[in-house]
Order: C-alpha cells, then structure tokens, then sequence
C-alpha cells in the first residue's frame, strides 16, 4: 500500500538536492568570475603604477645626469678663471694654487724640494703617456681627463732618515687632488690625450718600469710644507663632505712599513690592526683573488695563468696554464674555488668557463656560450652550479653535473643594457645578484631563472657586488667612487639603498664582506683599501698598500685568531694581510 510512493519521495528528495547543487555552481562560477575580474583590474593597476615608477627613475636618472654634468662644466671654468689669474699675477711657487697650475719650473734660488716635485711631474707625464693594454671592460669616456698623476710608491713611503711621520688624510687627499687638476690642465693646453675608455687599470708595465722615477718622486714627501697649503674653497667644500677625515698613521710591518700605510678615522674608535704576511710577485696584472672555504690556499688570476698559493707560508702550490691558447694576452678575469676545495673555476678572455681539477691540474669541464670576455664567476654553497657574467650583457647559471646551461639571465625587456662585470650567488643558492655597466644592479631566482629585482642609485657603472654573509644585505661598488649597501631582508618590491659609501678618491672595484659580516672592505683605483662599519655606513681605516690600482679584494672565510685579506692590483702583485679586531 505505501510501497510506490516511497521511490517517488526518494526522487524528488535528490531532484531538490540537485537543483540546490547546480544553484551553488552557478553561484560560485559568478563568484569565479568577479575574482578573474577584480585580478585583472588589479594588474592593470599593478602594470601602471610599474611603468609610473619606471617614469620616475628614468626622470630621477636624466636629472642627477644633468646635474653631474652641470657641476662638471662649473668646475672647468673656475679652474679656468684661477689659471688665468695664476698666470697674470705669475705667484710664487708657494702660493696654494700652483699644484693646479701649468706653471713652469721654478727658478735656481727656490728649495731643492721644489725642484724635485717638478722633476716628479715630468716624469709622471712621460709614464702616463705609455700605452695601457691591459684589457678589461670598457669605460665610457667621461668627457674631461681622468689621469691620475703617477708618483710610483712616493707618495706613500716614509723618505729614509726622517722617522716616523704623521700624516693629515685630509691633506693627503688634497695633494692628490691637486696633481690631477695640474694633469688635466697641462692636457688642456697640450692637447694630451683624454682618459682611455678601455679600462680602469693603470697601465699594463713592469715594476721595474715603474721604479724608474721613484727616487725623484720620493722626496714629494720630503717637503711637507706643501702638506700644510690652505686649499681653496671648492676643496674645502669637497672634503666637508667627507665623513671620514682620518689622520694617517705608519704600521710597522714584516717590512717595517717602507711601502704601505695604514690611517685610521680619529672620530671613531677602533682596535682594527693590520699586517702584512706575504708579498706575491706575479708576472702582469693581478686580476683577481679568491680564497678556498677551509681559508687555507689563495688562488689568484693574471696573463694566461691562475695561481694557488699556501696562506700560512705564501709559498706557491699549483699554476694552472691552458696550453691551447698560445697567442697574445688571454687575461684570467676570474677564479672560484668549488666548496669542497677540489675544484678551481676560472673565467676568462676566451669567452669560456673552465673548472679545473687541482690535483690533476686538468681541465674537467670547459662551458661554452658566452659571446664575450667572462669577468665573473661564483660557485652555489652546494657546488652543483657556477653563476658566470659576461661582457654579452648575460649572466648564465651552469649546472656542473648535466654539463650545460640551466639558465641564461638577462633578456632585452629587464636584462643588462650593458656587460655584465660582476655576479654572486647568496649563501643559501637561492638568489643570483648581477652588476652591470648599465649602473644597475639586479637580481634573480637561481632556481627558476625569473628576474626579481633591480636595484637603481649608482651614477656609474657598477663593477662589484657581494651578498653579507647573512644573505640580508647586498654591497655594489662603483666607478662612481662609492659603495652602497641594499637591503634585502624585508619585502623586495620595498627593498632599496639602506646606506652609501662616500670616500674613495677614484673607481672602486672591489667589494666584500668579512665572514661575521662586521666589515665591509673595498678595493678602489685610488690604490686603497678600505675598512667599513656595514651598520653605521663610517669607515675605520685606510690601507695604502699598492703602487697601482686595487683591483680584486677577497677576506678568508675562516678566522682562527686573526682575519686574513688579500688584495690583487695592477702593479703585478697580491698581497696577503692579517687583521685583528
């Protein structure tokens, strides 16, 4: 009797749940699609605020351009109108502008040590006119000569019998300023010739060379009444801006300190000491330098060889040499020790990445790919890649075990407008950071290969970058004479320049940090080395202990009682110190 209408009821309970299912698919597709629609107006939105911003650095970029050039072309006519005075009055030699002046040699009743700062510049001149094939990436030309002077170690050395000198850095760096501005004159009215575009190395000569005039230049020192001079204003106001007017002191070292110096920043104290260990003769420039993860060996790159040295003893240990080149110069840009300490990769001119066995000294792999000189390498903390920069404006990460590209970073839409001089992978593997000539600094995911971000500030090209030891900051360093320091710890959309580095008096080429990340050092042309606070952005000393440009600076991972740094530099040699702090 009730038996029928039981399905019926049945039926009619799954027809009403149907009904209510496809009510809420249909609810939720609208739903879908008002999602789809509010994302979409959100990347527009996204996409204009992008290209506003882009807007805005290209404006912020074209106006400190304009400024810098501005700036440059007021200087000239002051140094102009202070020539023509300089010549209508004819001064004394004593006066404070003749180091800016072409002024001709004094006459015989002045001081001998007139006689021979003069002789000095005569024969700088003749130095700076040599050919400089040194080959590294090019410069743009700025316009106005940028020679420095060349005084050979003189500048520097304590003269024999005078004791100990204290020397005002402040007054130091105004010397040097002063040489250059009498450079740059002589080449305005001689018709000499601009600053090569080709590298930032000093010229490519032998120590001997270079020892020619060193006994005229040494008496530069000598005459320290010449330190004393009062500046003119636009020094004055030049170095006002210096936040780190430290007073130069000399270091007794292994060498009693005849050819190096060190200052310290008399407005902060410090318990930094430096030493020297070791002194590496090489056979041409010193393009670079790397330490292995034990902190045991030092390997250096010059012409057609890298080099490991012992640090203990600074005896060397192995030479590496590729045979199948055996024409002309073949620069070693680069060397990186794999993690384990196996393995040496070196970049060079030949556009090819070749990682060598040490204790074989073969060749295990050779990468092809890059269409220029390769001017960078770094190896992942886990040693299965290799991260290499190029002058082809690329950067490439290279998977050591499948023996090919795994990613090639840089593309025309966010890529490097410019080559690419230096790269580094963070501590963890996940993040590739890229310098380039085009003044920006960018960064990727060594994973996926996607670009990240791009880190805008620099005037000039960028030549070095390094991740802190923490992988929450990133250092660049710059011909525009400074360092600055990214913060990379926080949202990156919202990461930006958390401090610059003013001091240095020409291109920094170097930078890197101490394995605690407490210091951050950096190598410039101006033939210095430099110790920073990363935290308050002051400088604690000034090393001067190269007669050429520093241009590779690398600290040992390892400290035991005391840290360890080299240096490598254009005067054919590295340089291995000792600092306690």
């Amino acid at each position: 009797m009730y038996g029928p209408s039981r399905p019926t009821r049945i039926s009619e309970i799954l027809e009403n749940l149907k009904n209510e299912i496809e009510g809420l698919t249909h609810e939720i597709s609208l739903y879908k699609h008002q999602k789809d629609d509010y994302e979409r107006k959100f990347q527009n939105q996204l996409a204009e605020l992008n290209t506003i911003q882009q807007t805005l650095y290209d404006l912020e970029r074209g106006q400190n351009k304009m400024k810098i050039h501005y700036e440059e072309e007021i200087r000239q006519l002051k140094r102009q109108l202070e020539q023509q005075n300089i010549n209508a009055s004819q001064r004394d030699l004593n006066s404070p502008s003749t180091f800016r002046s072409n002024s001709p040699a004094p006459p015989a009743q002045h001081n001998n040590n007139n006689n021979n700062i003069n002789n000095n510049n005569n024969n700088n001149n003749n130095n700076n006119n040599m050919q400089r094939n040194t080959p590294t990436p090019t410069i743009p030309d700025k316009g106005q000569p940028k020679q420095r002077q060349r005084s050979g170690s003189g500048e520097f050395y304590q003269q024999p019998g005078l004791g100990p000198q204290q020397l005002n850095f402040q007054q130091l760096n105004l010397q040097q300023q002063q040489q250059q501005q009498q450079q740059q004159l002589q080449q305005q009215q001689g018709g000499g010739q601009s600053f090569p575009s080709l590298s930032p190395l000093d010229s490519n000569r032998h120590p001997k060379e270079m020892g020619n005039n060193m006994s005229g230049s040494m008496n530069m020192n000598s005459n320290n009444n010449n330190l004393n001079k009062k500046p003119d204003m636009e020094e004055v106001k030049e170095e006002d801006r210096r936040r780190h007017d430290t007073e130069m002191s000399e270091e007794n070292g292994k060498e009693k300190g005849t050819d190096w110096l060190v200052g310290y920043n008399p407005s902060v104290q410090t318990n930094l000491n430096i030493d020297l260990l070791h002194n590496l003769q090489h056979n041409s420039v010193v393009c670079c330098v790397n330490f292995s993860n034990d902190g045991k060996y030092l390997a250096t790159g010059c012409n057609r060889s890298a080099q490991i040295y012992d640090v203990e003893s600074g005896k060397k240990v192995h030479a590496f040499v590729d045979e199948s080149e055996k024409d002309g110069d073949l620069y070693i840009r680069s060397v990186c020790f794999s993690p384990d300490g196996n393995y040496l990769a070196t970049g060079a001119e030949d556009k090819t990445v070749k990682v060598w066995d040490i204790h074989t000294k073969k060749i295990q792999h050779t990468f092809y790919g890059h269409e220029l000189d390769i001017y960078s390498l770094d190896y992942s903390s886990d040693g299965r890649f290799i991260v290499s920069g190029s002058g082809d404006k690329k950067a490439k990460i290279w998977d050591i075990e499948k023996g090919k590209c795994a990613f090639t970073l840089g593309n025309e839409e966010v890529g490097p407008k410019n080559g690419v001089t230096s790269v580094a992978m963070s501590p963890d593997g996940r993040l590739v950071a890229a310098g380039s000539l085009d003044n920006i600094v960018r960064l990727w995911d060594a994973q996926t290969g996607y670009f990240l971000e791009r880190y805008e500030g620099h005037l000039d090209s960028v030549y070095s970058v390094a991740f802190s030891p923490d992988g929450k900051s990133l250092a660049s360093g710059s011909l525009d004479k400074s360092l600055k320091l990214w913060d990379l710890s926080g949202s990156r959309s919202r990461s930006r320049c958390r401090a610059t580095f003013n001091g240095h008096k020409d291109f920094v080429l170097s930078v890197a940090f101490s394995p605690d990340g407490s210091w951050l050092i950096s190598g410039s042309k101006d033939r210095s080395v430099q110790f920073w606070d990363p935290r308050n952005g002051t400088t604690h000393m000034m090393l001067q202990g190269h007669k050429n440009s520093v241009i590779s600076v690398a600290l040992s991972p390892k400290n035991n009682s005391h840290g360890v740094f080299a240096t490598g530099s254009g005067d054919f040699r590295s340089r291995l110190w000792k600092y306690d702090s």
